[in-house]
């Protein structure tokens, strides 16, 4: 039942354009701001802001595992606009990400793993909303999207590459 409502959702969520635009050039002056002033240089900060934006967009799931383990009624609205921010959040972080690995010349291997596996996430989840039409496809995608695993790997990737080279 919830697989059918959450593919009705806008991916732009409600109407209003005018108040998205404001929204989003109020968020990017925000991130700008957040990347430049947030450490000691800018690629530093651009890295510091696309985890940021990575842990904000992430915390939907041990929301949503949270709110069926206490069955918490009247949350649906909620979470479907949280899909939405999901969504975005996570597509702006490996933007964000593949900028600061940009800038940072990077020459590790676990980094590039862990951004090749943040693109593959983030395709995956544009695929499985746009109800990518194949089936075969599409069960592939909703189970590699889904994996914890491959997010785990993920992380692991990125801890290695900053921290324990």
């Amino acid at each position: 039942m919830e697989q059918g409502l959450t593919s009705r959702i806008p991916l732009w969520g409600v109407p209003g354009l005018k108040r998205k635009i404001i929204f989003l050039t109020a968020l990017f002056w925000l991130g700008a701001v957040y990347a430049l002033y947030s450490d000691y240089n800018f690629a530093t900060g651009t890295g510091d802001l696309s985890m940021v934006m990575f842990i904000l967009a992430n915390i939907y799931f041990p929301a949503k595992r949270i709110r069926l383990y206490l069955n918490a009624k009247n949350t649906q609205t909620f979470f479907n606009r949280y899909l939405v921010y999901h969504i975005w959040l996570n597509t702006a972080a490996f933007a964000v990400a593949c900028y600061h690995c940009y800038i940072t010349l990077w020459s590790n291997n676990w980094l590039m793993v862990a951004l090749f596996l943040m693109g593959w996430l983030t395709a995956g989840g544009f695929l499985m909303w746009i109800k990518y039409p194949p089936g075969k496809i599409k069960k592939g995608m909703y189970l590699l999207h889904t994996q914890q695993v491959l997010f785990f790997v993920m992380i692991f990737a990125m801890l290695k590459g900053h921290y324990v080279i």
